[in-house]
């Protein structure tokens, strides 16, 4: 079985189409006995049972009530939820909407900071979450926001996409967004407001058309332009150069996600080019990365560790206590698992005992896993940046009546037994084997391209290999620069499902 995490852990599944039912109908029939509480019939009692079945010859749905699904949420929860007895017990027959039933079906907890126990609890549309997962396909205009938590909020573009409407706009990281059709950003006043810009920043069909005010990176005045939604394909692997820092070849790797199937490919191909290259070291920017792929995740933490790693514990998946039968150990693999690469073929290796990582608050999940894997059989993890989001947990998404539903099912563990990130991973003058990793922090700096040996995060890193400390400057940033973008936080808004999405 291929795990994934997304922001996360995520089980690729067959692509399922969408629409009203054409197919020969009989009235529904309430196959709920009435609500008791504490009684779980089998999921399966209910699966595909469905108020609007689909249309689709992949769909085995047939006509049933929105009380049909509740009921099978309830009961599949119940089942599969990791914290399943924190549930409450709600009556399915109360509730006229599945996604709002769901939205009640998770531990009302919280953590000793206040924060709830559990983050990543969401749904997508199935078929649109099919297309982003397998191709990389999401509506959009190729533009990546940074929302800053400050009042008033600001939105700032990370990078874009290339061949896009924004690219074509001439929108680069570091352009801040002011409006969206006629809203202001710093003038807030209703909810219309809100949705307004909430329409403008996520359209979901192509050929929606929204207006931008925009200021671009240094730029004096600010423009309008007109953006035209489309079917954008996100490139996993954005970025791959090798810097040449006195005597040694350093590699860099922008990774902006895991789950996307040709992130495979992309990953085989960068890592071959470093290889031969001979770079020393390796700087693996992983600060947009929300998760994805823990298959994919594996292979890559493979190429980083080399021989030393095979067949290597590279963690385990623990479920609750009714599906311990489950629990799974995940070794580093020898060879491709066929996503997109061709299945069995070697991986290339590039042997290094040592690794810088680049991570914000949006570094999650598979990315999450990687530093906890490598770290587990000793490989030396050089964290540059920002404490990452803390998802030590996956899902096993599952659709039911076109849409799927992402539920926390497991936790993962290395080889050393170590899981329990929920804080994140914080950068930090030692290494205690658990939360803590060595290294530096410093926040994003806008104010400067990705790759660009000057932007704050990557100097930093570039620092630490040539000193084997940080810089003096590295916790307000390595530069002293007074541009205001030197050294910004923010939560990404991303097409891709992960803890850190805008809800």
């Amino acid at each position: 079985m291929k795990i994934l995490l997304v922001l996360s852990i995520l089980l690729l599944l067959n692509a399922c189409g969408g629409g009203s039912s054409s197919k020969p109908q009989t009235p529904p029939t309430d196959v709920t006995s009435n609500w008791q509480e504490g009684v779980y019939p089998s999921s399966k009692t209910f699966a595909n049972r469905c108020a609007n079945p689909r249309a689709s010859n992949n769909s085995q749905d047939i006509l049933g009530t929105v009380t049909d699904e509740n009921n099978w949420i309830r009961s599949w929860s119940h089942e599969t939820y990791l914290w399943y007895d924190e549930l409450p017990d709600i009556d399915p027959k109360t509730f006229s909407d599945a996604i709002d039933y769901f939205e009640q079906m998770k531990t009302p907890f919280k953590t000793a900071s206040g924060e709830d126990k559990d983050q990543f609890h969401y749904t997508r549309n199935t078929e649109e979450y099919n297309r982003v997962l397998e191709s990389g396909i999401s509506v959009g205009y190729g533009a990546n926001f940074l929302i800053i938590q400050s009042s008033p909020k600001r939105i700032m573009v990370t990078y874009t996409e290339a061949n896009s409407p924004a690219a074509d706009a001439n929108i680069s990281r570091g352009a801040e967004v002011l409006a969206i059709d006629g809203v202001y950003l710093n003038n807030i006043s209703s909810q219309q407001d809100e949705d307004t810009l909430n329409n403008g920043l996520r359209p979901t069909q192509p050929g929606e058309r929204h207006s931008f005010v925009i200021r671009d990176l240094n730029a004096v005045n600010q423009r309008t332009v007109q953006l035209t939604s489309v079917a954008v394909t996100k490139i996993p692997v954005y970025q791959t150069k090798v810097i040449t820092q006195t005597d040694k070849n350093i590699g860099y790797l922008v990774l902006n996600t895991f789950g996307i199937a040709t992130a495979e490919q992309q990953l085989i191909d960068a890592v071959n080019s470093l290889k031969q290259q001979n770079i020393d070291e390796l700087i693996l920017d992983l600060r947009y990365n929300g998760g994805g792929s823990l298959d994919i995740s594996a292979e890559l933490a493979t190429m980083i560790a080399g021989d030393y790693a095979l067949g290597s514990v590279y963690g385990e998946i623990i479920y609750n206590d009714k599906r311990r039968m489950n629990n799974q150990i995940y070794r580093f693999p020898f060879t491709a698992i066929g996503y997109t690469a061709t299945k069995g073929m070697s991986l290339p290796k590039l042997n290094l005992s040592k690794v810088y990582i680049l991570s914000t608050g949006n570094t999650a999940s598979a990315s999450e896993y990687l530093i906890n894997g490598l770290r587990g059989i000793d490989i030396d993890v050089i964290l540059v940046g920002e404490n990452t989001t803390g998802k030590p947990y996956g899902f096993l998404p599952q659709d039911n009546c076109g849409t799927t539903y992402f539920t926390i099912q497991f936790k993962g563990a290395n080889a050393k037994g170590y899981g329990d990130y929920a804080g994140g991973f914080t950068p930090a003058v030692s290494d205690n084997g658990e939360d803590q990793v060595r290294g530096c922090s410093v926040s994003d700096d806008l104010s400067r391209e990705l790759g660009d040996s000057n932007e704050n995060m990557l100097a930093t890193a570039l620092h630490f290999i040539e000193t084997g400390s940080c810089p003096s400057t590295a916790i307000n940033g390595f530069s002293k620069s007074a541009h205001p973008l030197s050294s910004v936080s923010g939560e990404l808004l991303s097409p891709l499902p992960m803890g850190t999405i805008i809800q």
